[in-house]
């Protein structure tokens, strides 16, 4: 016996250097072993997630994390600056406790806003990962209305600054006019900048700086305030001979919270995938319910749908989307899934079949008993899987954590130094850039613009952005990938090996091919008479009929279906050897029927595991992919497991990586999907480091004794909004880049082969 395996569902040899291996047997769960405790396919109950605000950059996320892992009880914290969450481990001693995790996670909590990042403890049992979702979603969407508000006064005062300098050059003679040119009227606006749009960006920098945790606001604060304060001065000492330039707090405010609302936007856009998955899921329910006299004639009422309950009963007409997770009780329809596996093609549900909440039914009505209602359903699992997968950083982003916890002390250090080299050295070398203004203003200026053109946030943003529009682009496609450090790993995979049943088949036994002859291997054998087909079919029938062995089965419907004339095996002959075979007499023949391992060879559970570990020492990157059945102990010992169908609930607690759409090509679109995540990963990041190489020590006046260009507070705080912006742009154009891929893998599926460069285990055939 022999399973084909279908184009679509191999493997591309052109798309990367990997080998495919075979096993046989029942199919397995996903897991994967990771080194680092914050590396595991799924998280445990022993963890603690807080909701974090005030995060703006990351140092800030950086700060979140030394604070956490300070304290004696935390082992570990990741912060995930996008979703603004920190999920703790905790020691060992801190789980002894009664109702360790609340009274913990309390203190961790009360600690972080004591420490200027309002925090609370996620409470599961009160707040659904589902409902925590939603309410993000809505106060991402209330912040975007505030900005939105100081950003239309900062543009409005920024647009009447630079009406007062264009009423100079147009030479209007009203007195208004010349009064809007005046420096007490720039001054005034300067100041009103500062107090009322860019009030609560100073006001958080500082108090970040007090506590001895500066941030980018912290930056951009400094730059605003020694900018009105240098202008300040030039104009009430003129004998100073400072430069005024009241106009740079103005459009540094103005630019700094537009780069904001665009950051703010990108981030809600980037989400979108989410909340179109959520958005599948219908407000109400029609709940049925019994008449007071007890006929068996049925009405409902419409209820909403977090009012359901386990064991309610109700009913979906065709055109509704399915409100609760339970099992078809009466009636016919097809169903369409397409919205979390992305299987297009409907499912029939007869009574007995589940469905799932956010399916929609198509052509007939369908009474359902709950049995996961409100954000317990299915597709809440989903959502919490991809928020959990999103607050998991991958490792190539510990470098940038590193440098933005860093970050803001060193350029202020630079800022410093700027101002030295400026106001002492820089004018006596290069007399020529006194043309900008006296030594002092000169140094002043550039210091501003170091402070405010330095970005950290693009450094923070790099990697959680990407992962962010990664899992939510899989998730949409019916791919669950279990965060960043899993795409990390799993775009290096270099070598995949398939539990073979269940997995690539479906795990029912067919007869497809019968050979009469076998190969010079195994040529004793052989016989030597002449064998026909049916003859080899009707005798192996004989045998199997006594047995009610799967393969046995198979071969007496091959049997049945081949119009065998029927032969019985002699009385007293037949013997079984369990997992092996069975041998009876039929006439004056002896008939085995078995598989090879039985004078011959097999693949052992242990055998598996050990070929895993075999590939791991010749240093390939190894992926496992299972049905989430059996071989736990190769799933376990691979890099990355991977569960194919067999529903989020069981899977989710072992697996890397859940192929939802129960079909083994998704295994090329979560590939596809890894590598491309992390190649935007990588292309942000080198983005983040290059803009604050190249912009700092601009910003700092290296090309001013050269070309006599410098930039200003104003031109700089506009390049700092643009690098977080190019951050985000990059990762958002993610979808189209896979979209794209998707169009000419699925086009060409013909074109995929089979790469079998290593010897693996044999298996029957």
């Amino acid at each position: 016996m022999s399973a084909a395996l279908s184009p679509a569902a191999a493997v591309a040899r052109g798309q990367l250097r990997r080998s495919v291996r075979l096993f046989g047997g029942g199919g397995g769960v996903a897991g994967g072993s990771w080194n680092s405790p914050v590396d595991v396919s799924a998280f445990s109950s022993d963890v603690i997630i807080l909701d974090v605000r005030g995060m703006t950059c990351g140092g800030c996320s950086a700060s979140v994390k030394r604070i956490l892992e300070s304290q004696p009880l935390v082992s570990s914290a990741s912060v995930n600056l996008t979703t603004e969450t920190a999920i703790v481990w905790p020691v060992s001693e801190a789980k002894v406790k009664p109702n360790w995790q609340k009274v913990l996670g309390e203190e961790l909590a009360k600690h972080l806003t004591n420490c200027g990042f309002n925090s609370n403890v996620r409470d599961s049992k009160k707040e659904s990962a589902f409902q925590t979702f939603q309410r993000k979603v809505e106060e991402k969407r209330k912040q975007l209305k505030e900005s939105g508000r100081g950003l239309a006064v900062s543009w409005a005062l920024c647009a009447v600054c630079l009406f007062g300098h264009v009423s100079h050059f147009i030479g209007a003679k009203a007195w208004w006019i010349h009064a809007m040119h005046s420096t007490g009227f720039h001054m005034s606006l300067s100041l009103f900048t500062l107090l009322v749009p860019g009030r609560q960006l100073i006001v958080d920098g500082m108090k970040s700086l007090l506590r001895g945790t500066p941030n980018m606001n912290t930056l951009v604060g400094l730059g605003a305030i020694s900018s009105f304060t240098v202008s300040s001065l030039a104009a009430l000492i003129p004998k100073l001979g400072w430069k005024v330039f009241f106009e740079e707090p103005i459009m540094l405010i103005a630019f700094v919270l537009l780069g904001r609302n665009l950051e703010q936007r990108a981030k809600i856009k980037a989400t979108s995938d989410m909340t179109g998955l959520l958005s599948v899921l219908p407000p109400k329910a029609r709940l049925l319910v019994n008449h007071d006299d007890g006929q068996e004639s049925n009405s409902t009422v419409d209820v909403p749908c977090d009012s359901l309950s386990v064991g309610d009963q109700i009913v979906v007409l065709p055109g509704d989307r399915v409100p609760a997770d339970g099992i078809v009780r009466a009636g016919r329809s097809a169903v369409d899934e397409s919205s979390f596996t992305g299987e297009p093609l409907p499912v029939t549900k007869l009574p007995g079949a589940e469905v799932s909440a956010g399916s929609i039914n198509l052509n007939g009505a369908l009474t359902v008993e709950v049995r996961r209602p409100g954000g317990e359903t299915f597709m809440g699992d989903i959502v919490r899987l991809v928020e959990e997968a999103q607050s998991r950083e991958a490792p190539v982003q510990r470098l940038a954590d590193k440098v933005a916890g860093h970050f803001t002390y060193g350029v202020m250090a630079i800022s410093a130094a700027t101002f030295m080299f400026w106001s002492t050295f820089g004018a006596r070398i290069l007399p020529v850039t006194l043309q900008h203004g006296s030594a002092m203003s000169l140094a002043l200026q550039l210091s501003c613009s170091v402070l405010v053109v330095a970005c950290p946030c693009a450094l923070g943003l790099a990697t959680p952005t990407a992962v962010l529009v990664g899992t939510s682009l899989g998730a949409t496609k019916g791919l669950l990938l279990r965060g960043g450090s899993i795409l990390e790993k799993f775009a290096a995979v270099n070598t995949v090996v398939f539990d073979k049943t269940g997995t690539l088949t479906i795990g029912k036994p067919v007869v497809t091919k019968i050979l009469t002859t076998i190969s010079d291997e195994f040529s004793e054998l052989n016989s030597d008479e002449k064998w026909s087909e049916t003859d080899v079919l009707k005798l192996a029938a004989a045998v199997e009929s006594n047995t009610i062995h799967p393969i046995g089965k198979a071969i007496l419907e091959a049997a049945r279906s081949a119009k065998c004339p029927n032969l019985k095996a002699d009385d007293g002959t037949f013997m079984e050897e369990p997992g092996s075979g069975a041998v009876a007499s039929i006439g004056k023949k002896i008939v085995s029927v078995g598989s090879l391992e039985w004078v011959f060879y097999g693949v052992k559970p242990d055998e598996k595991n050990k070929f895993i570990n075999k590939l791991q020492k010749d240093r390939h990157v190894v992926a496992m992919v299972g049905d989430g059945i059996n071989d736990a102990a190769a799933l376990a010992s691979s890099h990355v497991g991977v569960a194919i169908g067999g529903g989020v609930g069981a899977a989710s607690e072992v697996a890397s990586i859940v192929l939802m759409g129960n079909k083994i090509s998704q295994l090329i679109d979560a590939l596809e999907l890894s590598r491309q995540t992390m190649t935007t990963v990588k292309q942000n990041l080198w983005w983040a480091f290059g803009y604050n190489i190249v912009g700092i020590p601009i910003a700092a006046g290296t090309l001013l004794p050269l070309t006599g260009l410098m930039l200003t507070p104003s031109i700089a705080g506009a390049l700092m909004g643009l690098s977080s912006i190019g951050v985000m742009t990059n990762s958002l154009l993610l979808r189209f880049r896979f979209a794209s891929h998707q169009k000419k893998i699925h086009g060409a599926s013909s074109s995929y082969t089979i790469q079998e460069d290593i010897e693996a285990p044999k298996t029957l055939t």
